[in-house]
């Protein structure tokens, strides 16, 4: 079963990625939030798609050309031999935004859908947990996913796969939900991704 019922509205990833804008001015404004100048798309390579091998050549032409072209600088990384990032930066939170969708439209556009893993952002997160603790300039993702068509916050705490600010995350996705962000409902899939590269 998938994640929106038949009665719910079936998003597409822009109608998702781009509530981001909201939520992020609403949270820096209450001083909950800071953006980073980073964000990432993981996706998988499949070698019998020209496409996806040659992506290194591709990319400067989809974000450098044409309509709604932006200054977001880039570098690709290897994760293993199956699985690729794209490391995007800009000082402009809208323009990065605008480029992680972009990229990731290319590549859903261009390959099988299930080759687009996750877009992540990067941020600092400064917020009350309780009556006895907070979290101040913790350095912090928000993870779209592709297949979920949902948000949702991830926070690790070390290297290792399981450490993770499960409080924090938990704050913090009441809070995105709040302000407008489409949240995934099920915790199970809030997967955490150890060894972002930025």
């Amino acid at each position: 079963m998938g994640f929106f019922n038949s009665k719910e509205k079936i998003f597409d990833d822009w109608d998702v990625i781009s509530t981001f804008l909201k939520s992020e001015t609403l949270l820096q404004n209450k001083g909950e939030l800071t953006p980073a100048r980073r964000a990432g798309i993981l996706y998988s390579i499949d070698n019998s798609n020209e496409f996806l091998v040659n992506f290194s050549k591709e990319i400067s032409s989809i974000l450098y050309e044409g309509e709604g072209a932006t200054k977001t600088s880039y570098e690709i990384k290897k994760d293993g031999e199956e699985m690729r990032w794209i490391i995007l930066e800009d000082g402009n939170f809208t323009d990065l935004v605008s480029s992680t969708y972009t990229i990731g439209n290319a590549i859903g556009s261009n390959s099988d859908k299930n080759n687009l893993i996750a877009a992540i952002f990067e941020l600092y997160l400064s917020v009350k947990i309780d009556e006895n603790s907070s979290r101040t300039g913790v350095r912090s993702y928000c993870i779209y996913r592709y297949d979920r068509k949902a948000f949702y916050p991830f926070i690790p705490t070390g290297d290792n796969e399981g450490e993770r600010d499960k409080a924090a995350e938990s704050v913090l996705g009441k809070d995105l939900r709040d302000s407008g962000l489409i949240i995934e409902k099920d915790f199970s899939q809030w997967m955490g991704v150890w060894g972002i590269p930025f």
